[in-house]
This record gives C-alpha cells, sequence and structure tokens, in this order.
C-alpha cells in the first residue's frame, strides 16, 4: 500500500484534478471543450501544474487559506445549480426526466466502472480513519462524523444529479464534456455558462492545491518513517516545505496528465484503491478471531464490514469482465510491484549496497541543491 499510496496514487489523483480544471477552463471559451488543440490543452494543465507547484512549495499558508475560499466557491456551485434545476422543473420542464429509467445498461459486468465512477465523487470518506486517535469520545463522535458528512454529500450529490438531469438530455450528461457550462446555459444563459464553469475552475483549484498539499506529506511521513528512502524527508529551510516530495509528485502528475484521459483515471483510481479497502475489512473480522479482548474505542458492527468485503469485491473483480480487462491486469501488476521494491529497496533483503548508496548520494544532493535539512 505504501508504494501505490505514496508513489502512484498521488500524482494519479492530482492529473484527475489537472485535467478536470483544464476541462472547464476552456468552456470558457469554447462551446465544445474536446476542439481544443491537444498540444494547447496540455501547455495548461503543465502551465497551471507549475504554479500550484511554485505556491505549495514557496508560500504554504496562502495556500491553505486560499483552500477555504475555493470550497465556499465549490458549495456555492452546488446551491446554484440544485437551485436552477428545480426552478426549471417549476416552469413545467419534464421532458428529459419523463424518459426515467429508459436505456438502462442491465449488464452487470458493466457496472463495476460504473461504480468507479460514483465513487470517486466520494472519495475522501476514509480520511477520518487518518485522524481517530485525536477524536474525544470517539466512540459517539465518530459515527456521527462519518453519518453525517456521508448523508449530507450524498445528499447534494443526488440533488445536484437530479438538477442536471431536469436540465439537460440523458445524452448531454453521458458525454461528461463540461456539463455544468451546458447546465449554465440552459438555465441562466450566457452569464450562467460562465458563472458556473468559473466556480468549477475556481472549486477545481482548491481541490488540486490540498491535493499537492496532502500527498506531498504523505510521502513525506513514508520517508521519515523509513518507509521511503530518506531524501523524500528532507524539508526546505527557508520555507520549511517538503520540496524533493514536493517535485517527485509533480513528475508523477505531470506523466499521468500527458498519457491519460479524465474518465480513465478516474476509473483507475477508484478501482486500484479498493483492495486496500476490502482487505481493511477483512482485517476487522480477522481481528476480531485472534484479539477478541483487544480494547476498541469504537465497536462497528459486523454487517457493515460484510457488505463493505463484498461490494469492494464487486467492483474489483467486475473490471475483469469487460473488454478493458488488460488495462484492470496492468494496474495489478503495478501494485505488485511493490511487493519487490520492498524487499529490495527497504528491507534490502538479498544485502544489496547499492540503494543505500544512491539514496545517501541523492540526499546530499538535494541538501546542497534545495538548501534542504
Amino acid at each position: 500500500k505504501q508504494w501505490y499510496q505514496r508513489r502512484v496514487r498521488g500524482g494519479l489523483r492530482l492529473a484527475i484534478c489537472v485535467l478536470g480544471f483544464a476541462e472547464y477552463f476552456w468552456s470558457l471559451f469554447y462551446d465544445d471543450p474536446s476542439e481544443v488543440n491537444w498540444w494547447l490543452n496540455k501547455g495548461v494543465t503543465l502551465a497551471i501544474t507549475f504554479i500550484i507547484v511554485t505556491l505549495v512549495s514557496c508560500k504554504p499558508t496562502l495556500i491553505l487559506k486560499s483552500i477555504v475560499v475555493f470550497t465556499i466557491a465549490k458549495f456555492l456551485a452546488t446551491l446554484v445549480i440544485i437551485g436552477a434545476g428545480f426552478y426549471y422543473l417549476a416552469k413545467g420542464h419534464t421532458e428529459n426526466i419523463a424518459v426515467g429509467f429508459t436505456g438502462t445498461n442491465h449488464n452487470v459486468k458493466e457496472w463495476g466502472d460504473a461504480w468507479n465512477g460514483v465513487i470517486w465523487s466520494y472519495m475522501g470518506w476514509e480520511e477520518i480513519c487518518c485522524v481517530a486517535s485525536e477524536i474525544k469520545n470517539p466512540q459517539r463522535n465518530i459515527p456521527i462524523i462519518v453519518i453525517a458528512s456521508i448523508s449530507i454529500i450524498t445528499g447534494l450529490y443526488i440533488l445536484t444529479v437530479i438538477s442536471f438531469h431536469i436540465v439537460l438530455p440523458l445524452e448531454d450528461m453521458m458525454s461528461g464534456a463540461a456539463v455544468a457550462s451546458k447546465f449554465g446555459m440552459l438555465t441562466m444563459g450566457e452569464p450562467g455558462k460562465f458563472f458556473l464553469a468559473l466556480t468549477v475552475v475556481v472549486s477545481t483549484l482548491g481541490t488540486l492545491q490540498c491535493s499537492f498539499v496532502v500527498n506531498s506529506r504523505y510521502i513525506h511521513s513514508g520517508a521519515a518513517e523509513g518507509l521511503l528512502p530518506s531524501c523524500f524527508a528532507l524539508v526546505s529551510k527557508r520555507y520549511r516545505t517538503p520540496l524533493v516530495s514536493i517535485f517527485y509528485i509533480t513528475i508523477i502528475t505531470i506523466i499521468f496528465t500527458l498519457v491519460g484521459g479524465l474518465d480513465e483515471l478516474i476509473s483507475s483510481a477508484s478501482f486500484t484503491r479498493f483492495p486496500f479497502f476490502v482487505i481493511c475489512g477483512v482485517g476487522v473480522f480477522v481481528m476480531r478471531k485472534t484479539h477478541p479482548y483487544l480494547p476498541r474505542p469504537y465497536r462497528v458492527p459486523l454487517v457493515f464490514p460484510i457488505l463493505f468485503v463484498s461490494f469492494g469485491v464487486f467492483v474489483f473483480i467486475t473490471p475483469f469482465l469487460t473488454e478493458t480487462w488488460k488495462v484492470s491486469l496492468i494496474w495489478v501488476l503495478v501494485l505488485l510491484l511493490g511487493v519487490p521494491l520492498y524487499y529490495l529497496l527497504l528491507e534490502n533483503y538479498f544485502k544489496f549496497k547499492l540503494p543505500a548508496k544512491l539514496d545517501k548520494s541523492a540526499t546530499e544532493l538535494f541538501k546542497r541543491l534545495l538548501n534542504s535539512e
């Protein structure tokens, strides 16, 4: 998990944010963002990446303050969409929702990919686990936090999708190209299109900044704990930011941005996360069996891990039953690559001296180049 979470997934998630930003940025100027030249589009994604990296590296306090503003913009856009959609319905526009579930895909094999896209919208629910030890009265507060946050996000998400469906034909929603811009154009004209596209751009910037901060710290903390090469633990003497970790995650982000598409990366990000979720769910049963008397601040009812593991196995297996199974296999091989790398680089199972020498040389080099310690 350390190999994937701290070396690969961070860049994958950031690439999704960058590509999402580019799509809505171009919708400010084009009716169809797909018409934009490939090189021009990638140039914008690289430019915004370098701008964010510079700010994250040199202005961490400014970044943290701006995230609050961008989060407010995100909620504002969501509320505007919900309000405009139901106002559109109140005016008598029922032609789009009248189709009901016509055209529903009944092929269970393809549901996994659909779920991966939905799951991406809820990513972040598991972050409560990172701060569980700091929560007062976890037996009471963790369930409240999880249930309240998931309920709020689910409610907003469903209402937003319903509003989109009220205004837009199903074909336009399935196209996935700047749906909010199309929605704004139909409900509020050009000003609405521009407003919603701009708020999505701003909120995407907030997500991008937050993800750069969090994922670079993941790598830094992994190195500090001895799980990654020590050069990633270096911190700038001037800015007090983990520059080496930031630069590494930037390189991975650029690679995914250049070679991947938005939909493909979203499916990959969700698909590759679930094996670890399933393992954690199975761990609940193992711990209940092997350590039944261990103190538990919060004792989860077993029905939830049963449902969770079942769903996780379904989401992970179904992509192998579709025509894109080769892509899924490649990602599994990427995950499994962490096993030999762990024993080769961290445990030094084969007693090689070269990895340690390279790590020491890289650490000394970055100390001098980046004025780090």
